[in-house]
């Protein structure tokens, strides 16, 4: 499959499209293109090479917080209470 890949001046890859109007398009097997994580990757030999490093440094885990086991609780219990004040049954 043809795509345009946009890189940093490092080689990472920061976005990538369709528009075969540039420079920069590469011929890539899809399942290689599923691989691209933005600015942790670049194409080498055909192939996406994925830093690691850089995905935890770009996408930490902390960024979204886990809720605690009382939140999902009070989740699900809402969820509860909603669904009975619509009408549900068999609760």
């Amino acid at each position: 499959m043809k795509v345009r890949l946009d890189t940093q001046a490092d080689g990472f890859i920061y976005a990538w499209g369709t528009d075969y109007t540039s420079d920069n398009v590469v011929d890539i097997d899809e399942n290689e293109l599923k691989k691209i994580v933005a600015g942790a990757s670049k194409l080498v030999d055909g192939k996406i090479v994925v830093d690691q490093q850089r995905v935890t440094d770009l996408y930490p885990a902390d960024v979204m917080p886990t809720p605690s086991p009382e939140q999902q609780m009070i989740a699900a219990l809402y969820a509860r209470v909603t669904k009975i004040e619509d009408g549900g049954k068999n609760e």
